[in-house]
């Protein structure tokens, strides 16, 4: 399904650039900029969340903002731009490729997408923000937390079977977690 952006996302998409070039330009001690971009990864992350919980869609402008900042943090910290560089892009392909290959693994096991392409895209941002380590412990804590929540929704009276999970909106929240815990080491 081809989706255009709407303005939303492009405004999602105009701020990470903005951030992600105010981030880069500024030396680690400017805490303004640095500051900047923890608020643009937090909106971005709860934008994403609660799109996905609305809708079971994930938005591009806030994914491709969040990976820009993520990017421009992790290079302003650098101390080997290209080597620096490299990392993010493996890291991005690594955590986004996994996805894939997870969903692409249970269509033709059981005919049906299980993990939406917007999960693979958001993979490959929180590769890009927390590192491949990073993306493993956001990965495992959002398919805990969400099997926990799906065993709690099923253990009410009267519940009805669960068909589907907007797992963005579990992972998103995990990403940023691991982010702010990366952050205080």
């Amino acid at each position: 399904m081809s989706r255009v952006m709407g303005r939303a996302d492009l405004l999602a998409l105009t701020v990470g650039i903005v951030v992600a070039a105010a981030v880069t330009a500024v030396p680690m001690p400017g805490v303004t900029a640095q500051a900047a971009a923890a608020f643009v990864i937090v909106a971005m992350i709860g934008w994403i969340a609660w799109q996905d919980l609305s809708t079971f869609t994930l938005p591009d402008g806030p994914l491709v903002a969040l990976a820009l900042t993520g990017a421009a943090l992790r290079l302003s910290q650098a101390f080997d731009l290209p080597y620096e560089a490299l990392v993010i892009a493996i890291d991005a392909v690594l955590c986004g490729g996994a996805l894939l290959a997870i969903r692409e693994g249970y269509y033709r096991w059981k005919g049906v997408d299980g993990l939406g392409f917007g999960d693979v895209k958001l993979a490959a941002a929180c590769g890009v923000l927390v590192g491949v380590t990073g993306f493993a412990h956001a990965l495992l804590a959002a398919s805990a937390f969400g099997i926990a929540l799906v065993l709690a929704l099923s253990l009410r009276s009267g519940a009805v079977a669960i068909d589907r999970l907007p797992f963005g909106a579990v992972l998103a929240p995990a990403c940023g977690l691991v982010w702010v815990l990366s952050s205080l080491v």
